[in-house]
């Protein structure tokens, strides 16, 4: 007979839990359907709807040996205990412990969005092609930039005045100026298309458009806005 709690969590909410391991090593994850991390510098914050709803608050210190942990498994079963979580297939099982909530830093409460002065679409290959990008050439600045007419992201860094450049078209001007950078360390999003919301107030979201999944992240105080 199936435990009343026991439960599957799906492919997607997996890859979420891994790619939310990349931006704080723990998470504590609430009674619901939404998961939600931000990173020690408090400068990056995700929220996601899964496909599961929780029924116990648990804290989890290392998220990626808990993820390697359940890749010892093919399609196993959980069950979110007080103390622990089982992970268990056929005759293998894990026991995990869960953290004391003290020792994770976790979102204290949602982000507001302020109105942003620029949204624009960001497929899946064009974001992929700025993080190689990158990755290849060792450039760490994401500049966000317009004359009015055009809109484009480039990738470079920016204290050196003969870095490599690489740029990519991304929208239509809106007579507006502006240069808004971000750190590439920073852009830690699942792979998918994107529409792109940047206000002049210093932050970034990047909302997924396949997968209800979320990103806000600070521009650096560099940035500027200069409306048309």
């Amino acid at each position: 007979m199936e435990k009343v709690n026991q439960m599957k969590l799906s492919d997607n909410t997996l890859k979420l839990l891994n790619n939310f391991s990349t931006i704080n090593s723990g998470i504590t994850v609430k009674v619901g359907n939404e998961i939600t991390t931000v990173s020690a510098m408090k400068n990056i914050f995700a929220k996601a709807v899964v496909d599961e709803t929780f029924e116990t608050e648990h804290s989890i210190y290392d998220l990626s040996e808990y993820l390697g942990a359940v890749s010892l498994f093919d399609t196993p079963d959980f069950v979110f205990n007080g103390e622990s979580v089982d992970v268990s297939e056929g005759d293998n099982s894990v026991k995990y412990y869960y953290a004391d909530p003290q020792m994770v830093i976790s979102p204290q409460k949602d982000i507001t969005m302020p109105d942003p002065e620029i949204t624009f679409d960001l497929d899946q290959d064009v974001l992929g092609s700025l993080l190689k990008a990158s990755s290849v050439l060792s450039l760490p600045d994401m500049v966000l930039s317009s004359d009015g007419v055009t809109v484009e992201l480039t990738v470079k860094d920016k204290k050196n005045p003969t870095s490599n450049v690489y740029s990519r078209t991304v929208a239509q001007g809106n007579g507006s100026t502006y240069e808004m950078f971000l750190r590439m360390d920073n852009i830690k999003v699942v792979s998918g298309d994107y529409t792109v919301f940047v206000s002049s107030k210093g932050i970034a979201q990047f909302t997924n458009r396949n997968i209800s999944v979320e990103y806000f992240i600070a521009l650096e105080p560099d940035s500027t806005y200069n409306e048309s």
